[in-house]
């Protein structure tokens, strides 16, 4: 089996075992809450959204509760993520229904499945590490724009290679192992994906969000748990906790970001 039908297989089987579960696409249910949160502060009611690597449709009927006004295209290139996300929309009120689609489509060729739609925000909740390099990623990031309106903007909470090494740095320092990238994940290059961005996009901000939650659940808790024998674990109160605490932006110990762009 070739690197691509691995990944496929891997997201059929989280799809399969998770069905509408929050961690389907993502182990650490807080950080989950906590990301969504941060990407609805984005977004403004009234407005076209398209969610690309949308899963099982967890985020996307989340930002819909939020946003009343606003309607939703959630797509993902795994058959079984859009069949839970389908049903699970099927438990929604009409509203809901009406104004949230959930079709088969990749991020690489998005105009495929959604011909020449374009939309006010286009989220990317971590879609674009789960391409296999960076080559990739940028045919992505390309395709993004051209189904982005002309006042639009783009969000992309993703991780980066650096976000990453600044966090295992300072675990090293308390004797812990340093995580190492998922072998289906290609963090993005930060340096390289900023010279990129800044060609084709107009860069509206970038923040290093979840810094206090990472340093208290990959750090403190990691060490506490270590100390006692134990493996840490996603669901326990301290990362509940962390969850609920001011994000501390740009501390550069977490390796999420999230990325506004416009266009050029």
């Amino acid at each position: 089996m070739n690197m691509k039908d691995k990944v496929k297989e891997f997201w059929v089987n989280q799809a399969e075992e998770h069905k509408e579960s929050d961690i389907a696409t993502a182990p650490d249910h807080y950080y989950r809450l906590l990301e969504i949160d941060r990407i609805k502060s984005y977004l403004v009611d009234g407005k076209k959204v398209l969610d690309v690597g949308c899963g099982n449709g967890y985020s996307t009927i989340e930002f819909a509760k939020a946003f009343p006004r606003s309607r939703f295209v959630g797509v993902d290139y795994c058959e079984d993520f859009i069949k839970y996300a389908k049903s699970a929309l099927a438990k929604e009120n009409a509203d809901m229904q009406k104004r949230i689609e959930f079709v088969v489509g990749d991020a690489r060729d998005l105009s495929s499945a959604l011909g020449k739609k374009q939309f006010d925000f286009i989220i990317s909740e971590r879609c674009i590490i789960n391409l296999k390099d960076w080559k990739e990623q940028q045919i992505a990031l390309l395709e993004f724009d051209t189904h982005l309106s002309a006042k639009g903007k783009i969000i992309l909470a993703e991780n980066t290679q650096e976000g990453l090494a600044n966090l295992n740095e300072l675990r090293v320092q308390f004797g812990l192992k340093m995580i190492e990238v998922r072998w289906h994940n290609f963090y993005i290059p930060q340096k390289k994906f900023m010279e990129f961005t800044k060609k084709h996009y107009k860069v509206v901000s970038v923040k290093n969000i979840g810094n206090l939650y990472y340093i208290l659940s990959r750090v403190v808790y990691a060490t506490l748990a270590h100390k006692e024998g134990k493996e840490p674990e996603y669901k326990n109160p301290i990362n509940e906790i962390a969850s609920k605490l001011p994000s501390l932006d740009n501390c550069h110990y977490s390796p999420n970001y999230i990325f506004l762009l416009g266009k050029k």
